[in-house]
């Protein structure tokens, strides 16, 4: 907005304001008397302009991001913490809850509902731990061994700048109140550990509401999260104990997966190996089924096409086949899609 005043331009106005007779001429008496102040002001419509950029949703960050969304009810989402489900011996053993536990400098809490929880927020719980043992920093009689068994609920790291404005923008063109769709899908949401949600009204006939949940990741929600959001939404169906007003009976359930397989024929470029393509496009491939996760309801042949495409590996290609035919997937309202293989052989002829 402020692009042209500049110095030079703060300048050549300040030395027209003069009359002619007075020497303006650089490092005369008032040129030098007014260089300091057009470069203090050519710093100030600098920093006016990024003002500008702050005070409006789209081009603002951080701390004024924030202080828009607070002005429609919406706040950052905070980092999370992972929680995991263990394997202890003897099973019957009472472990109190807050006992602290340790593995590979991370630590975790015993919850009454007999999983770990991270004491770090964001993804640093989230580390392949799966059958390793834990060690006790509390003194608990009887224990013989505790270990991890599965991660049930990913945590997460704080909400980025692009996700609260996606969410500063539904809440201002669609406003979520009085149990309308948009605020069911804001109660789901506001569970720590879900990614995104589904609402589906009278899935079941009149009053009916049935909420479908991924977990942060955008994989398929655990029983432990599924059972959080019921609890926050309507722990007891139609008496009005949760989020939902009386009368209206919400169920929660996960999202479900769906197998992707694709096979196509290709020419390597120069030094490169059939396995190594086989990474390069599975990787590509996993990023665009995640993006599509709960976002989009299609997969497309033109977007594996384009990853085909422009594949450092991939010369050429021919005969891509998604699930076995060479058209798009539609997926249903409930699924995620997953890749299960992809199967990469060499073009012939």
């Amino acid at each position: 907005m402020f692009e042209e005043q500049t110095y030079e331009a703060l300048m050549e106005r300040m030395l027209d304001r003069l009359p002619d007779d007075i020497d303006k001429r650089e490092n005369s008496v008032i040129w030098n008397a007014l260089a300091p102040a057009a470069a203090e002001l050519a710093q100030s419509y600098i920093w006016l302009d990024q003002v500008f950029e702050l005070v409006f949703a789209d081009t603002a960050q951080g701390e004024f991001l924030d202080r828009r969304a607070a002005e429609v009810g919406i706040e950052r989402k905070p980092a999370t913490k992972a929680v995991w489900s263990a394997v202890i011996q003897p099973d019957n053993i009472n472990i109190p809850a807050g006992s602290r536990f340790f593995i590979e400098d991370v630590y975790f809490q015993y919850s009454k509902d007999g999983t770990l929880e991270c004491e770090t927020p964001g993804k640093a719980g989230n580390v392949q731990l799966t059958d390793q043992p834990l060690l006790s920093l509390d003194t608990i009689p009887g224990l013989e061994s505790i270990k991890m068994k599965e991660l049930v609920i990913p945590g997460q790291e704080e909400e980025d700048d692009a996700s609260l404005y996606d969410r500063y923008l539904i809440r201002a063109r669609r406003e979520a109140v009085s149990a309308n769709r948009a605020h069911y899908k804001k109660w789901a949401e506001e569970v720590p550990g879900v990614g995104r949600a589904k609402v589906f009204p009278l899935w079941n006939g009149e009053g009916t509401v049935k909420i479908v949940i991924t977990d942060g990741n955008l994989d398929v929600a655990s029983d432990l999260l599924v059972k959080r959001v019921q609890e926050y939404i309507d722990p007891v169906p139609g008496e009005g104990e949760g989020q939902a007003p009386i009368g209206s009976k919400a169920t929660v359930e996960s999202a479900k997966w769906l197998d992707i397989d694709i096979e196509v024929a290709v020419e390597l470029q120069m030094d490169w190996t059939l396995e190594g393509a086989q990474k390069e496009i599975e990787e590509k491939v996993k990023t665009l089924l995640k993006s599509i996760a709960f976002e989009k309801s299609t997969i497309r042949m033109s977007a594996l096409n384009d990853i085909l495409y422009h594949s450092e590996s991939v010369s050429d290609y021919a005969d891509v086949l998604l699930n076995g035919e060479s058209k798009n997937l539609v997926l249903q309202d409930i699924e995620i899609p997953r890749l299960r293989q992809v199967k990469v052989i060499e073009q012939t002829g």
